[in-house]
């Protein structure tokens, strides 16, 4: 009920007319409101019904009389009207277009609310009220009896937690819409409210850490300019410049410290101060004491005794060397283990050998006639066949050299010819041989 009658503001029953619902007791705020409608139609001299049809029984009234049609059952027909030409005009609607819903109660999908006194549901078309629950989904809401739904901008259900407890939700009416229409939702907002959050903490994270890295910059820039004023006084107090005679002090006039260095403009050399040397000396030798190499060492002062003391003597100047010079020269250097080399020196290597002496085998060597083959290709170029064996009588000839070799090859060679101590001939090598093959 917007509109106040004294039928409602003093009805027997809480639900007026329904008299299976409990007493109503008056209430102050109802009958406040109910006498000032009275209070405003005596001063106006204004008509108050409850529907238009008995607002359409008054007549011959003045031009401008104004008329409240407070409760007619039809919303649309509830409203201010003025008398004018004969006949109510109706002018706007009962209440604002603006208000805040009460008694909010029901469940977080199904939410029971009530108008404040004196607006007209009808004239609604922004409300705001305060959700008692969190939704789960789709929402209804009944004001003032009238069930509508709530639905989000885009004509769909509400989502899970579109509504929040203690959150102010604000409700449109749009036409074309169905119901009211919800213009904040609360997860929305909260996500927005989270991301602002986020970046205003970033951004005084940022404020922080610039303000920090400038801090640490101009410490920086303070220890650089620090540093690099250290760094000149350390270099002006070794290096003194150019002057024409050696100075005395440094150029603070202190003490001068070992290893100072100045520019001696005269003499166009560099020298540097040794405590030790007790004054200055040149920094760089005289070119005097170097040798040049396009001389080719002519410039040596002492030819002589400089082979000397490179232990060359007159092998140096010496067109050639003898044999007395160098031959059976033993190895004497210490660090090649001279008394290993000198003793293998005499011990030749055995790489291969064969007999054919009861049957023994060979060893990388295979024998077919008098032909020896390495069963590995032998890796020398050079080497010594040392062939033991092979004495023999062959007509009158008991007495025989070592037999000789031939056709010598890497992989191969052969035996043959004897070396006769007396004349006669002898054709091919017979008898049993033993062969050993050295490396060299």
């Amino acid at each position: 009920m917007n509109f106040l009658t004294k039928e409602y503001v003093w009805r027997a029953r809480e639900t007026l007319g329904l008299e299976s619902t409990d007493p109503h007791k008056p209430k102050k705020e109802e009958i406040i409101a109910y006498m000032g409608q009275v209070e405003i139609a005596a001063t106006l001299g204004a008509v108050i019904v409850k529907t238009k049809a008995e607002l359409d029984t008054v007549t011959d009234k003045p031009d401008y009389t104004p008329a409240i049609v407070g409760a007619d059952s039809n919303h649309a027909l509830s409203g201010y009207y003025q008398w004018l030409g004969g006949t109510w005009h109706y002018v706007r609607d009962l209440a604002d277009s603006i208000t805040r819903l009460v008694d909010i109660d029901g469940t977080g999908n199904a939410i029971r609310a009530k108008l404040r006194l004196g607006v007209s549901l009808s004239a609604v078309e922004f409300a705001v009220f305060v959700p008692i629950d969190n939704n789960s989904g789709a929402v209804t809401i009944k004001v003032d009896d009238v069930l509508l739904p709530i639905r989000n901008g885009l004509g769909n259900e509400l989502g899970p937690d579109d509504l929040q407890t203690g959150y102010p939700a604000m409700l449109a009416v749009i036409e074309g819409q169905e119901g009211y229409v919800l213009l904040n939702p609360a997860n929305v907002e909260a996500v927005v409210l989270a991301a602002k959050a986020a970046a205003i903490a970033a951004r005084n994270q940022a404020q922080t850490a610039q303000g920090k890295a400038e801090d640490a910059l101009n410490q920086l820039e303070a220890a650089v300019e620090q540093a690099s004023d250290l760094a000149f006084k350390r270099f002006n107090k070794l290096y003194l410049g150019a002057f024409d005679d050696d100075p005395d002090t440094d150029n603070e006039g202190n003490a001068l410290e070992d290893g100072a260095l100045y520019f001696n403009s005269p003499d166009k050399k560099l020298k540097v101060y040794s405590v030790d040397e007790d004054g200055w000396i040149l920094a760089t030798p005289e070119t005097s004491d170097f040798l040049s190499k396009s001389n080719n060492l002519s410039d040596l002062e002492n030819k002589s005794q400089s082979r000397a003391n490179l232990g060359l003597g007159g092998l140096a100047t010496s067109n050639s060397v003898g044999t007395a010079d160098l031959s059976n020269k033993a190895v004497t250097d210490a660090k090649l283990n001279s008394a290993k080399l000198n003793a293998l020196n005499g011990l030749p290597k055995i790489v291969a050998a064969y007999s054919d002496l009861k049957g023994s085998a060979s060893y990388r060597l295979t024998r077919s006639g008098n032909t020896f083959t390495f069963e590995n290709e032998q890796p020398d170029t050079d080497y010594i066949v040392q062939i033991v064996g092979g004495t023999l009588i062959q007509g009158s000839l008991t007495a025989v050299d070592n037999i000789g070799i031939r056709d010598k090859t890497e992989q191969t060679f052969q035996i043959g010819g004897l070396g006769l101590r007396s004349s006669g001939g002898v054709v091919g090598a017979t008898g049993k041989v033993d062969v050993v093959v050295y490396r060299v």
